[in-house]
């Protein structure tokens, strides 16, 4: 709410106009948006984390984060289709690591186009792709 009366009081006094500011909520789609791509980087950092830890430091703590991961991807079946959780877990297990990938995926068309190749490598881009499946 403070920033909302120092933006008015900066444009009121620069424009001299009479005007009002008003903050929009982000929508549904937005906020799951957020969450997705917040929880699908913490993964992707924990696993990075792990795989520092057994190779720099010799502890293994995999035993400790899988309930974690069993959790977490309960919580996607819940949510998400089986198309839409293939994707997730390509990504998070076989895509991700891969240090020769290139960040995308070849999407068959329903259609008898051309497959279609689509970003993949952020987890933004992930969203964008698994929304494409939603039933």
């Amino acid at each position: 709410m403070k920033n909302k009366k120092d933006i008015h009081k900066v444009l009121k006094n620069s424009l001299n106009l009479t005007f009002s500011i008003r903050a929009l909520s982000p929508t549904p789609e937005q906020i799951e948006k957020s969450l997705f791509v917040e929880a699908l980087d913490t993964m992707v950092q924990i696993q990075d984390r792990t795989e520092f830890m057994i190779s720099e430091l010799g502890i293994d703590t995999i035993s400790y984060e899988d309930k974690y991961y069993r959790v977490i991807e309960n919580l996607f079946k819940i949510n998400f289709n089986e198309q839409q959780l293939s994707l997730i877990q390509m990504y998070l297990y076989d895509l991700i690591i891969d240090k020769e990938w290139d960040g995308t995926i070849e999407l068959d068309s329903k259609d008898d186009e051309d497959p279609k190749i689509m970003d993949f490598k952020k987890a933004t881009e992930v969203w964008n792709v698994i929304n494409l499946f939603k039933d």
